[in-house]
């Protein structure tokens, strides 16, 4: 079984599809290998490509008019982005690299072919974008609220992404940086920096060595989350 189909079956987009049927398509997909901070595609791009993460994390981002990051969605391995693209002519937000990362990528129209010959992946894409979409207008609704709440919220979905249980909490399985979670929350270094403090005297939250974060108190983080910072 080629790297390719092994990847391509574990994507929800094509779990309508048998195996032979992926197969008949897996080797149009391109393969692109992407180092940490490198950027897929940005904002405004033609959206040319659907995209599959083979291997790391991808996230998707938008930027203020200060050149503040604003997370929308991180894509884990198995997950499509791009797909917005039988949309849209281009990119509605830009793709960066959160790890060194590995992609598989279709071209608009072979995605476009084979939604002609597989109407039930044009039905999960629907679905799937609906679910996108969603997720990103709840994270540009957090833009409004107290930075503790869009870093709790940050918190939480990374450990539900990419979030490894362990015998305190949930360990998210990526090293962050202040300068990273700043970046994400759409605030300043030392506010990042601050916060996470509050964050570990509340236990909330423990660092480890390596930039990792374990999550200790899931329920008092979505508590904040949920825009109620506590006193």
């Amino acid at each position: 079984m080629s790297d390719r189909l092994a990847t391509l079956q574990h994507v929800p987009l094509f779990v309508p599809l048998s195996a032979e049927q992926i197969a008949s398509f897996a080797e149009k997909f391109r393969f692109s290998t992407f180092p940490q901070n490198t950027v897929v595609f940005v904002e405004g791009d033609p959206a040319d490509r659907l995209w599959v993460v083979q291997d790391g994390q991808i996230k998707i981002i938008k930027y203020t008019a200060e050149g503040q990051e604003t997370l929308l969605e991180v894509i884990v391995p198995g997950e499509m982005f791009g797909g917005a693209g039988i949309l849209f002519p281009v990119h509605p937000a830009s793709a960066v690299a959160m790890t060194d990362a590995t992609t598989l990528s279709l071209e608009r129209d072979a995605f476009i072919q084979l939604l002609h010959e597989f109407p039930a992946v044009a039905l999960r894409i629907i679905n799937l974008l609906g679910e996108r979409l969603h997720a990103a207008m709840n994270m540009r609704a957090l833009s409004i609220e107290h930075v503790d709440t869009r870093l709790a919220h940050i918190l939480l979905k990374l450990a539900d992404k990419i979030g490894t249980p362990t015998g305190a909490g949930t360990r998210i399985s990526m090293p962050l940086s202040r300068r990273d979670l700043a970046e994400m929350a759409g605030t300043t270094t030392e506010t990042a920096i601050r916060i996470m403090s509050k964050f570990r005297k509340e236990d909330l939250v423990r660092t480890e060595p390596g930039g990792y974060i374990v999550i200790l108190d899931s329920d008092r983080l979505a508590v904040l989350a949920e825009g109620t910072p506590e006193s």
